[in-house]
């Protein structure tokens, strides 16, 4: 079985995102580092399928002008079988993310969790994440789009490892227990 990853960005309060969604924040000069790419291609390069929610999907193909997942497998969850998406190789799905993860689950294929926040909380909550990496950016926000929306269940998970890098971030891998 391959392995379900939430790889993401958070800040110190928690958010992953502005309430508007924008994560223009994480642009700021301060956390880039010339040749640091925070471990980013090698787990790209680890993974197969991505998973997404339709906010999370909009916010990347408004910022991106080439669709950053081209060649990986994208799975863009909504609510409304309406939604239509433009990019090549990515498909829409009405279930559940939970249920659409459940089925992914049984190839041999990395999953990636992209987000957003209601996504990663429905994938938790199931129980359906294997490992987290998240990188802690030196910022509060105040209020934002938390890393779990509305999450309702405890799980313990086990530090695997971490980095910190000289301009302030935080690397930290956990598994679940």
């Amino acid at each position: 079985m391959g392995k379900t990853t939430l790889y993401t960005a958070v800040t110190l309060d928690g958010y992953i995102a502005k309430s508007d969604g924008s994560v223009a924040f994480l642009d700021d000069p301060m956390y880039q580092l010339p040749d640091e790419d925070y471990g980013y291609r090698a787990f790209y390069d680890s993974i197969d399928i991505v998973l997404m929610g339709y906010n999370t999907y909009k916010q990347i193909s408004e910022f991106e002008t080439e669709y950053p997942y081209a060649g990986k497998k994208s799975i863009v969850i909504s609510s409304s079988s309406e939604v239509a998406v433009s990019k090549e190789g990515v498909a829409v799905s009405t279930d559940a993310a939970e249920d659409v993860l459940r089925k992914l689950r049984l190839s041999d294929q990395n999953i990636w969790i992209i987000g957003g926040g209601a996504t990663n909380a429905s994938v938790h909550e199931a129980g359906l994440i294997d490992q987290m990496i998240l990188t802690y950016i030196p910022i509060t926000l105040g209020s934002g789009i938390p890393l779990f929306r509305s999450n309702n269940t405890s799980q313990q998970w086990r530090n695997m490892g971490s980095r910190s890098f000289p301009n302030g971030l935080v690397q930290i891998t956990l598994a679940r227990k």
